[in-house]
């Protein structure tokens, strides 16, 4: 049954930093869309935004219903991209950077209003566009999911203001959804939604990190504490991206176990032509080579994978994604090239190249770069916990990610069974495109008539 959905997405709704989340998050729209579902996307408005309308306003050049200067102002916000600012709060210096920051956003105009409209003293400014990108010139690819919505919902300052009001505790903002069936919440987030009798609200769940990885800083958790007790009191559903996750919630807060809940496993698309040779090198000329997705936290593991290298000296390591302080480590193996972030589509051209992709973590909620590399045909070599193997299955080579001569003995053994590895992805494509391909995404998000049970044991 066609439904008219309003997805509230960090990731999507102001500029991404392409994680998981987004990842997550846009294949799900795609899956939506094909199955024919109305989708309207929740937009935080920058000031940008709100200048270039009142320049097109006072111009007097465009009819009265025309949006052609929004959504380019709409779509410039939403391209914009920073990759490079850390996710753990280390030090007293940056800690009173992030804090000082917070403090002066708080003190911002958006903020008051914001605050306003949430202990009901304000009114809601919510302000519907209808997405025409057939008036823009191109899209570029990395926001082609943006022509998936219909509409967009505009809200003054929400994302950076829910941001503060976890922090800091402050009445969560309102948003006004009383025109759909499904509100989409796609990480637990600090909000207060108004909705009609019988509408669902379905929040996704990728892992509890925050509250268990001890390299994070007491400022993710103290956020991340507020954001999912608000969610989980409006949850009619809760999803998650892995068996692992949802077990790990079960264990860690039992007293929401009411809740219904399912997997929903990110997808990636299947839909690129089998890959039967060996693949050309995508480091130097002549040598085999590995990549490895990074970003600046402990539990990717970077570092221990970087210094592995020096005892695999036939071939080449590419590192993707923003390193930080490890792409300047001391005595760096000289087979170690630094890709720093690149696109959607050079990320996927690396991957497909490789002789391997490296998945060296010490905790995930599931793995997308796992199923991305499975696309591709190329082999995969991952740490030995518990969601790797409920996600790669027999398909990956595992080692012990403490050990620089366990991932210097996967890397080789990849390295002379290529043929082997990627025989058996080949054997499973048809397999794992019905479990990971996006086509099957909506159908497992919101076939509410299949238990919990099923599910799980159909995965």
């Amino acid at each position: 049954m066609k439904q008219n959905i309003l997805v509230v997405s960090e990731s999507l709704g102001q500029p991404n930093h392409k994680r998981g989340i987004f990842h997550f998050t846009r294949e799900l729209v795609r899956s939506l869309a094909s199955e024919g579902h109305d989708l309207t996307l929740l937009v935080e408005t920058s000031k940008r935004y709100r200048k270039l309308c009142r320049r097109e306003r006072r111009t007097k050049l465009f009819a009265a219903q025309a949006r052609n200067i929004e959504l380019l102002a709409l779509y410039r916000f939403l391209d914009e991209i920073n990759v490079r600012g850390p996710v753990t709060l280390s030090g007293a210096r940056r800690k009173f950077d992030w804090l000082r920051h917070k403090g002066a956003m708080l003190l911002s105009r958006d903020n008051i209003s914001c605050l306003l409209r949430a202990i009901g003293l304000g009114r809601a400014n919510a302000h519907v566009i209808e997405n025409r990108p057939a008036a823009l010139e191109y899209i570029p690819p990395d926001l082609n999911h943006l022509e998936l919505f219909g509409d967009f919902q505009l809200e003054q300052g929400f994302f950076t203001y829910q941001d503060s009001s976890a922090f800091f505790l402050l009445p969560p903002p309102r948003i006004e959804a009383r025109d759909y069936d499904v509100i989409l919440v796609d990480t637990p987030t600090r909000v207060v939604i108004r909705r009609k009798p019988g509408a669902k609200v379905i929040c996704v769940i990728h892992d509890l990190l925050p509250l268990t990885d001890i390299k994070l800083s007491d400022i993710a958790t103290r956020q991340f504490l507020a954001r999912i007790r608000t969610s989980l009191r409006q949850a009619d559903e809760l999803a998650f991206v892995s068996n692992y996750s949802m077990m790990r919630f079960r264990d860690l807060l039992p007293q929401f176990a009411h809740l219904p809940a399912r997997v929903v496993y990110p997808r990636t698309r299947f839909d690129a032509p089998d890959v039967l040779h060996l693949p050309a090198p995508s480091g130097r000329p002549g040598r085999p080579s590995f990549v490895v997705i990074v970003s600046n936290e402990p539990r990717k593991n970077a570092s221990t994978v970087i210094r592995a290298f020096r005892g695999v000296p036939q071939a080449d390591l590419v590192v993707i994604g923003y390193a930080g302080e490890i792409s300047r480590m001391r005595n760096l193996p000289p087979n170690v090239r630094f890709a720093g972030y690149v696109d959607e589509h050079e990320k996927a051209a690396l991957i497909a190249e490789a002789h391997g992709l490296i998945m060296p973590s010490f905790a995930e909620g599931f793995g997308v770069p796992i199923i991305e590399a499975l696309a591709a045909n190329t082999p995969v070599l991952c740490s030995d916990i518990a969601v790797f193997r409920e996600v790669a299955g027999e398909l990956a080579d595992y080692f012990d990610p403490f050990s620089t001569d366990s991932i210097a003995a996967s890397v080789t053994r990849v390295l002379t069974r290529q043929e082997e590895c990627r025989g058996k992805i080949r054997a499973r494509r048809h397999e794992l495109a019905e479990r990971f391909g996006y086509q099957s995404q909506a159908r497992d998000f919101l076939d509410h008539e299949m238990p919990v049970e099923r599910l799980v044991a159909a995965r």
